[in-house]
């Protein structure tokens, strides 16, 4: 998992309220492209419309998505990684303060949460406006590691108000090697081209085992994944959807399947340590198989495979 801060080995599990005794920053609207008008920023602008930062105790990135025919009455969505819910039984020590994770086997549905969000919208003239999320309407590590947020206002609200529209989550569950995407990061303002290489069977981090997830491939173009870029939506080129939501990467600086460090795990239950500034990312087409007719998300839908609370 790319934390912000070095989380350390050690993971302590401890019994704790979710949400208990923690304060979530303000919104931060502050941007060095603010009242640009050179045509290259203007470009980077453009890319990052849509995205979202998340502080707090977590600190990551994210963005605003919509399920297809999703109605744009309907309350927006947010979609990050379920890490960066600062949420769950076990802690996370950090330099400073600790955060909360979802153990394996955990998983929060439709629970209260109250976190202001930072949203770029791609204009020069106000580049960040803030959003409100008032419930986790999914969050889990186990198999995947996802987080959707649903916010105080509908995508049409947030449309008039700022002129963003929401990226549209892909069914798809598979992609040919070479695909072209791209990994925008609101909370680093930059986005970063690259190729999926191949999806992986499972890949495991400390007490957590994922799969399958996309490995993104290494090379000089690759998408980079520094500590904050957890949950930065993952974007086919060709169509504009999002296919993943990035997760974790190696830092080879302690042993494999460790925190910040993980592994491929072999059928045959061997594993294979991950090299540095290797990403790994999750697939999200399965939140369609638990979808309402009405597109709201309902872990009782026939065929729903997402872990339940």
């Amino acid at each position: 998992m790319c934390w912000l801060l070095r989380a350390g080995l050690a993971v302590l599990a401890i019994a704790m309220a979710a949400g208990e005794g923690r304060a979530q920053e303000a919104c931060d609207t502050r941007s060095e492209f603010k009242g640009v008008t050179d045509p290259a920023v203007l470009g980077i602008l453009a890319d990052l419309k849509g995205t979202v930062a998340m502080r707090g105790n977590g600190v990551c990135s994210g963005a605003l998505v919509t399920f297809k025919g999703r109605s744009s009455s309907a309350r927006a969505l947010v979609l990050s990684a379920g890490h960066c819910a600062d949420r769950g039984s076990v802690q996370i020590p950090l330099r400073e303060k600790s955060m909360a994770v979802l153990d394996d086997g955990e998983a929060l549905y439709g629970a209260a949460y109250q976190r202001s969000l930072t949203l770029d919208t791609g204009k020069s003239e106000e580049p960040r406006t803030c959003i409100e999320a008032d419930q986790v309407l999914y969050a889990t590590l186990t198999a995947v590691d996802v987080l959707l947020l649903r916010l105080t206002e509908t995508y049409s609200e947030i449309e008039q108000r700022t002129g963003v529209v929401p990226f549209v989550i892909s069914r798809d569950s598979s992609f040919s090697p070479g695909l072209a995407v791209r990994m925008p990061s609101s909370l680093w303002q930059n986005d970063r081209k690259c190729r999926i290489e191949a999806t992986v069977r499972k890949v495991k981090e400390f007490r957590w085992q994922w799969g399958p997830v996309m490995r993104l491939r290494l090379d000089p173009d690759t998408c980079l994944g520094p500590h904050g870029a957890s949950g930065a939506p993952l974007i086919r080129n060709d169509t504009g959807e999002v296919v993943g939501v990035f997760g974790t990467s190696g830092d080879t600086t302690a042993g494999p399947c460790e925190i910040n460090n993980p592994c491929e795990v072999k059928e045959d239950g061997g594993v294979v340590a991950g090299v540095k500034d290797q990403n790994y990312v999750h697939f999200v087409h399965q939140f369609y198989a638990c979808l309402d007719a009405s597109g709201e998300l309902d872990l009782a839908q026939p065929g729903c495979r997402l872990p339940k609370p």
